[in-house]
């Protein structure tokens, strides 16, 4: 496939907060080792779930780190920023903002913000009888109001495409950046536990009793985590212009909703979805694929199916795929931020991570090859793809590249 002429748009930041801890490099190391950081939450069984193995944050660790300062909560923001969400969103959005080596986002600046609109006014969720833990606050929001260094003029945008969000919104900013309306864009998502959001993974069925194990024959159902992903984005130019070497180029994107059921994955869907971020990269390969895998039986068969029938006719072999929601369970709209984070992490150390959780991997073909630990690929990484399915058929898949342009 030949490359399209059209400007790079690269990224240049990335903050994360996972129940790994504070940052990538927490969150990288804690993927590599394969720890599961997935508890029964004593809370949710007092809320009357049944189903109450998640991967929380201990905001108690969180306050002591020395990374902390959008973590507090002046007396001046102490009304408006009371809730868990706009903390950790505050946080991550921090970190990306760092590593980018920016100070603030100027007016014309785009922030994509995912997951449901804030709330419209400031009520208070004690006269419905809930508690702030469990209340609308934790399930609405971020505000761009509430993230550091960015303008009042900046653009901003609400996106909301069930558990594919973010990537829906790396899509939307690279084609805002190539229309040359602006140079930066953010996108920022976010996942506290509260009972709405809980109840609609609950009542399906989605949830496992025991703990999230992608791709295993064992599988049960996903679990939720909690956490927070900023993802920073510019053209090209303007990263070179800045001296900053990108850590990749998001060079192909694919996002839909093109499935027929309102929860159940589609692998014609999905195959679809692939196969038009490859073209759109101009790859018939990828180095490693970051999957989207929960841990439902449905969803985690249906993706391998797909990744089969994309790669076989391609002469894949053994192309390692792997997940992280077995680690830290699934951020829901903002799920995606750990997959690039991931994505990341193989394309600046050759490493394809594993599959925490993953004991007895289901059966996946000759094209691919799911991984139980991590495996150091030989060569320099070049590509990667980064899956992202939510119900309703929201799918979407990304293909980022290392930096210097060249592909394997």
């Amino acid at each position: 496939m030949a490359r399209r002429s059209v400007p790079d748009t690269v990224i240049t930041g990335l903050g994360l907060i996972t129940a790994y801890g504070w940052g990538t490099d927490a969150y990288w190391s804690g993927l590599l080792s394969g720890s599961r950081a997935l508890r029964p939450h004593a809370d949710l069984a007092a809320a009357g779930f049944d189903r109450t193995v998640t991967a929380a944050l201990d905001d108690a660790h969180l306050a002591v780190t020395a990374h902390d300062a959008y973590l507090a909560v002046t007396a001046h923001d102490a009304h408006r920023l009371h809730s868990r969400r706009s903390r950790f969103a505050r946080a991550a959005t921090a970190q990306a903002l760092r590593e980018a080596s920016l100070t603030g986002l100027g007016p014309g600046t785009l922030v994509v913000t995912v997951g449901q609109t804030p709330l419209a006014d400031e009520a208070d969720d004690s006269r419905e009888g809930t508690t702030t833990r469990w209340g609308r606050e934790e399930f609405a929001g971020p505000s761009p109001a509430d993230l550091p260094g960015v303008s009042p003029r900046a653009e901003t945008v609400y996106l909301s495409q069930a558990c594919a969000s973010v990537s829906f919104a790396l899509d939307y900013v690279r084609t805002w950046l190539r229309s040359g309306c602006g140079t930066t864009a953010l996108v920022v998502g976010t996942c506290v536990l509260n009972a709405y959001e809980y109840a609609g993974m609950a009542i399906p069925g989605a949830l496992s009793p025991t703990g999230a194990r992608p791709f295993d024959t064992a599988r049960d159902g996903t679990s939720l985590g909690e956490g927070a992903g900023a993802i920073l984005l510019e053209t090209a130019a303007a990263a070179e212009q800045r001296g900053i070497t990108p850590q990749a180029v998001l060079a192909g994107a694919a996002a839909r909703v093109n499935g027929r059921s309102p929860a159940a994955s589609d692998e014609a869907a999905i195959t679809d979805c692939v196969l038009a971020a490859l073209e759109d990269a101009g790859l018939e390969r990828v180095g490693y694929i970051h999957a989207h895998a929960t841990g439902t039986v449905q969803g985690d068969t249906v993706e391998l199916a797909a990744l089969g029938a994309v790669g076989a006719p391609r002469g894949w072999v053994a192309v390692p795929v792997s997940g992280h929601k077995g680690g830290i369970g699934h951020l829901m709209h903002a799920s995606s931020a750990p997959g690039i984070a991931a994505a990341l992490g193989f394309l600046r150390t050759g490493t394809a991570p594993g599959t925490p959780g993953l004991d007895s991997p289901e059966a996946a073909g000759r094209a691919i090859d799911v991984l139980t630990a991590p495996r150091r690929l030989p060569g320099a990484p070049r590509s990667c793809l980064v899956n992202s399915f939510g119900f309703a058929g929201n799918n979407s898949s990304l293909v980022l590249t290392a930096p210097d342009g060249s592909t394997r």
